[in-house]
């Protein structure tokens, strides 16, 4: 894998996927949470990827911290994991009732990724070298797990 844009799309659409399948399981309790647990875990490790690996190469080249592409989506991340925490809140307790938030969930990871796909991780991949993205890879893979891995399963 040699761009972040397929990688970082590649990723989407992993988490996509098991969050829909997360939401066809809620009749299944056990194995509806196990589904979520993936889901917020790999979607926490991808926002973490983003804001301490990809934002700064963003924000180091173009000078734009507090404002610009990555500002917004830095609050975008802040409401994604609320939403995430309220929905873990609920299937913890087992409230069924969580379709709303599923489609805030929904509404704001579509607009979200499609800035990411179109704006951040082109660039990205256009003010990079191979090497460097190289570099980028490494540190994503090499994450501390404890940076991400906030949920449990009862």
């Amino acid at each position: 894998m040699s761009k972040i844009l397929e990688f970082m799309g590649q990723d989407h659409d992993r988490l996509d996927k098991l969050f829909e399948e997360f939401r066809k399981q809620h009749a299944d309790l056990p194995k509806s949470k196990l589904l979520f647990h993936d889901f917020k875990i790999g979607l926490q490790r991808h926002i973490v990827w983003e804001e301490e690996i990809l934002f700064p190469i963003f924000e180091n080249k173009t000078g734009m911290r507090d404002t610009g592409p990555t500002a917004v989506m830095r609050t975008e991340h802040r409401e994604i994991k609320a939403l995430l925490e309220k929905i873990h809140n609920n299937i913890m307790k087992g409230d069924g009732e969580i379709e709303l938030l599923e489609a805030g969930l929904i509404e704001i990871l579509t607009e979200h990724n499609n800035k990411e796909e179109s704006i951040l991780y082109p660039w990205i991949d256009s003010e990079t070298g191979e090497q460097e993205r190289e570099e980028i890879f490494i540190k994503m893979k090499n994450l501390p797990p404890e940076k991400y891995s906030n949920c449990c399963v009862e």
